[in-house]
């Protein structure tokens, strides 16, 4: 299986190396920028059709893996992942091109989150419908949404997104599971052939055509890992690898409510952010999160191998951890 995923990795890497520039033309030639404002940090027009780039080169990773080794029997999945992907990704580029309500967002992301589960993509913690199906849509749509909010700084989300899909691919490729490997193979190649060109100070941006993909793509491999260990402590393992995004999210959300404004109220007020504010600089604040993400993706590697009361401790130090940095970061000042 190593030619499979080394195949799959390869591709998207250099496609995404090879189509960003392409895509950063195309931006400039349409005039498709995103213009500095007050909330953002960025101080001149950044091209944002990156997003596209990281697409091309995960579908075309994905269709060189299936010639190197075929499905055998996952392509309705295959098609739910890959179909939900692009879905939110064309609503993600509807919306940097024009903005788009909520209240047409979510739906659509419920949507595709059921489609998921009708495929099979989907955790049975529970075993009992009336609380899995809700569990696996609350995931979809919490981590396709905590991922697109992490791109507020140079190289921040696509940079975590590796990490995070880096993770899934080890612990998949070591209990051989080829399809969920391949996956987050392809989509480690892609968010790091982006990476490159989105690093400080970021030539092109993902806007949320490729943030709502990346996340979403994360979300589907994170109900797809499967384990040894059938206990439903598993399903700690992707709400460890994904913590950061997953903290950020929750505290902005917080931070708004407190402050009379809606969750999805855009601001310099992420966990990014407010690091910087407190004299960090920039590309030192980005390498802080990298770390913390590497590092609760590990704390996930362990989990997935402990047994239940040992996993159990962990996941509540995590949360114990997260509880108190979200706090002492609620008490920087934002604007």
């Amino acid at each position: 299986m190593a030619t499979v995923y080394a195949a799959a990795f390869a591709a998207a890497i250099l496609g995404a190396l090879l189509a960003t520039p392409v895509a950063r033309k195309v931006a400039l030639r349409l005039g498709v920028v995103d213009m500095p404002a007050a909330r953002k940090v960025h101080t001149d027009p950044v091209p944002y059709l990156g997003g596209l780039a990281i697409i091309l080169a995960f579908v075309a990773a994905m269709v060189l893996g299936v010639l190197v080794h075929p499905l055998a029997g996952s392509y309705s999945q295959v098609a739910a992942i890959l179909g939900g992907g692009l879905v939110l990704a064309a609503m993600g580029l509807w919306d940097d091109l024009k903005v788009i309500p909520g209240w047409i967002k979510v739906p659509v992301e419920i949507v595709v989150a059921l489609g998921l589960f009708a495929a099979g993509v989907r955790a049975q913690p529970f075993r009992r419908l009336a609380l899995d199906l809700p569990l696996n849509v609350g995931w979809v749509v919490g981590i396709t949404n905590a991922v697109n909010y992490l791109d507020n700084m140079d190289g921040l989300s696509s940079g975590v997104a590796a990490i995070a899909a880096g993770y899934f691919f080890v612990m998949a490729a070591q209990t051989h599971q080829i399809l969920v490997a391949s996956l987050a193979a392809a989509l480690t190649g892609c968010a790091l052939g982006f990476l490159w060109h989105n690093r400080p100070p970021a030539r092109i941006f993902m806007g949320d055509a490729g943030s709502l993909f990346l996340g979403f793509l994360l979300a589907a491999l994170g109900l797809k890992l499967r384990f040894n260990n059938i206990d439903r402590v598993t399903f700690f393992v992707p709400l460890s690898v994904l913590a950061i995004p997953i903290l950020d999210a929750l505290m902005v959300s917080v931070s708004r409510v407190m402050r009379g404004l809606s969750p999805i109220h855009p601001g310099k007020d992420h966990i990014s952010h407010r690091l910087v504010r407190v004299g960090i600089p920039s590309r030192a604040a980005v390498g802080l999160i990298y770390f913390a993400s590497a590092s609760c993706g590990w704390l996930g590697v362990v989990i997935a191998y402990a047994k239940p009361w040992t996993a159990y401790l962990l996941m509540g130090w995590l949360v114990v951890v997260a509880l108190f940095l979200g706090w002492l970061l609620l008490r920087v000042e934002v604007d």
